[in-house]
Formats: C-alpha cells, structure tokens, sequence
C-alpha cells in the first residue's frame, strides 16, 4: 500500500469529524457514504479512507482508545467493516475473545466506542 498523503488534510479532519459524530450518535456509515460525505478526492478514494482509517486505527491503539474506525461498515449484509479492519486490529494486538467471530468483535468495538463518547 502506498502511504497516506498528508498533502490534503482538509478531507482527513472532515472524516474525524464525521466519525465522531456518527459515535455520538451511535450510527455506522459505509465506506462508500464516507468518502463522499468527507468529499475525498478521485482516484482511489476507497482506497485513501481505507488508508487512513488504518492509521486512526494505528493511533487509537497507541493511546488505548476506542477505535473510531468502528463505525465504518462494508455495503454487504453483514455490516461490519471490510477484513481489511480485522487484520489492522490484529497487526495492532487488537485480538477477538475467545470464541467471538468478527461479527461479535465489531459489536464489542462499537460499544466500547459508544461509551467513551
């Protein structure tokens, strides 16, 4: 993967800010509604949120804090993020409990997002 770009940081605060409003609200958004809300710019504006949400994510298990990246769901029936989230909570000791699958782990995740806003 290429690294984020740190040349447009007007569309990164814009996601933040979407993010926590979601968390306040209790509400989760698809990947595709978040770039568009956040207007990240084409090309590869799935790709750049999944970019940067793998950093919020880096940065949120630095500090011990929810993951705010929680909130952002794949389209499909499930509606829990992409794997991609899954292996980035891993690479970053974020593991499932014991006998959880990723379904119950993003539960935990939202929950623990939705207390400490």
């Amino acid at each position: 993967m290429t690294s984020i770009s740190t040349t447009d940081p007007q569309w990164q605060q814009k996601v933040q800010d979407i993010l926590l409003s979601l968390a306040k609200h209790r509400q989760t958004i698809t990947y595709a509604d978040l770039a568009e809300l956040a207007a990240i710019p084409s090309p590869y504006r799935i790709h750049k949120l999944a970019e940067y949400l793998e950093h919020l994510i880096a940065e949120d298990a630095q500090d011990r804090r929810p993951l705010r990246a929680a909130v952002v769901i794949s389209k499909t029936s499930r509606r829990i993020p992409a794997e991609g989230f899954f292996d980035c909570c891993e690479k970053h000791l974020i593991h499932h409990q014991r006998g959880e699958d990723d379904a119950a782990m993003h539960a935990r995740l939202l929950a623990a997002l939705y207390e400490n806003v």
